[in-house]
């Protein structure tokens, strides 16, 4: 996360509870009663997004199960679709499972194959689909926003970045996931973490990697919960602060 992020962050989250603060000593009552409400409402309406894109998601997994085959592919439990293309992703809120399509199983040489599963195994240990689906869900509420669309995609990368980095951890060369990168497709799955989301960008950052000029990198807040904890954080501020008020 840049600095200008976290000073306008900081900056926000001051803001409100200052008011809330202000407000309460020379109004008494409760003064964040209607910031409550909109903001129950608005985490009802982000909930109900997720849930709705999971829900597609659990239906793909039951189609896919159809037309795949459980398999055990350099050490690691996934499913081959026949017929999938040349993607791979995990879908699944809670138990996330890995898919990858029987043409990129084609078209990758065993190093690529390890590169793509190792990024997919960390989507499933980190539950990635559900934090895919909940980012995407602020999209679909507040896409129109070019600052919340720039966050939240940034923090979409992050979360492919992640998976890169523990597959390099491992032992993968830059170069062959970048390599792997260039023969994937992107998954068109609802609530999926895919192997190719974001591909342009993260070659760019392995390409650098290879060359032996380390990334800086960006590891941005996790913005799926952000705002649930801002708002429940500065709501029960307010209310401790105007006890004493109210007594």
């Amino acid at each position: 996360m840049t600095v200008s992020t976290r000073i306008r962050l900081a900056a926000v989250t001051g803001s409100v509870a200052a008011w809330c603060l202000t407000v309460d000593r020379l109004a008494g009552g409760d003064p964040m009663l209607a910031v409550e409400l909109a903001g129950g409402v608005l985490v009802a309406a982000w909930a109900g997004v997720a849930a709705r894109s999971i829900r597609l998601g659990h239906l793909l997994a039951g189609e896919l199960a159809i037309r795949s085959r459980p398999a055990i592919v350099q050490g690691i439990r996934c499913n081959v679709i026949s017929g999938g293309g040349r993607q791979a992703f995990v879908l699944g809120a809670v138990r996330p499972r890995i898919w990858i399509g029987d043409g990129l199983l084609a078209a990758l040489d065993p190093g690529e194959l390890r590169a793509v599963l190792l990024h997919e195994d960390h989507h499933r240990r980190t539950l990635a689909p559900l934090r895919t689906a909940a980012l995407e869900a602020w999209l679909t509420l507040f896409g129109w926003s070019r600052h919340v669309r720039s966050l939240v995609t940034d923090r979409l990368v992050d979360l492919e970045e992640l998976a890169d980095a523990d597959a390099l951890e491992q032992g993968v060369s830059p170069a062959t996931l970048a390599s792997a990168l260039l023969k994937g497709e992107p998954s068109r799955a609802r609530a999926a973490a895919g192997f190719s989301r974001a591909a342009d960008r993260r070659i760019v950052t392995l390409l650098e990697l290879a060359a032996g000029r380390p990334s800086a990198g960006s590891r941005e807040l996790p913005y799926e919960w952000l705002p649930i904890v801002i708002l429940a954080a500065v709501a029960l501020g307010c209310h401790l602060a105007g006890i004493p008020a109210l007594g």
